[in-house]
């Protein structure tokens, strides 16, 4: 079974809670692909077998949950928790280092930019607890970027399914001309992108 599979089997059996368990395992830092997951939870939206508040507030506590676990393993195990624990994480110890300077900079906030930016995602996560950062103001920032990024996944994902499922109906000219429409936008984009950076030398 596919990741993309056990997700939806998760949703589909265990309805929220299983949206809550994936969210939490997200939220401890392991590596899923959890835009799969709320792919799955777009769909079922559409069906109303789940609505948009409460997959909201399940997703924003499973990932909080995962969070705040994470901080306590790491604030009371220490390294050598860790260290076992990174074998599943992965995470660079100049990785670690780094977010260590941003917190001295930025404090706890650091938490919620994090939440946007995926390589510092985990790295942030565990080491609010190895540096002892405040509980409070790390709970805080981690609850605000959680249920902002939360919401964003969940407005793109039901947008995108619903646009997909109009455009499944169109007549099929309309189908070729959009589909010609979208390769051209992306071609041009994609040759603006390269142009900028073969200018920069990068």
């Amino acid at each position: 079974m596919s990741i993309s599979q056990y997700a939806y089997q998760m949703l589909y059996s265990y309805g929220y809670y299983g949206l809550f368990i994936i969210l939490l395992l997200e939220g401890l830092g392991l590596p899923l692909p959890i835009q799969l997951a709320f792919m799955a939870t777009a769909y079922f939206i559409h069906i109303n077998t789940m609505d948009v508040l409460t997959v909201i507030v399940a997703a924003t506590a499973g990932n909080l949950s995962g969070n705040v676990i994470a901080y306590y393993l790491g604030h009371y195990g220490g390294k050598p928790v860790f260290q076992k624990i990174n074998r599943f994480l992965g995470i660079k110890n100049e990785d670690i280092n780094r977010i260590k300077g941003w917190f001295d900079k930025y404090g706890s906030i650091t938490n919620m930019i994090s939440r946007w930016i995926g390589i510092t995602r985990t790295p942030a996560i565990w080491a609010a607890g190895l540096f002892k950062i405040d509980f409070f103001s790390y709970a805080l920032f981690s609850f605000i970027g959680d249920l902002l990024w939360t919401v964003f996944w969940v407005e793109l994902f039901t947008r995108a399914h619903s646009y997909v499922n109009s455009f499944l109906y169109l007549p099929f000219e309309y189908k070729v001309f959009g589909l010609i429409f979208i390769f051209f936008l992306v071609y041009i984009s994609w040759r603006c992108f390269f142009k900028v950076f073969r200018n920069k030398g990068i």
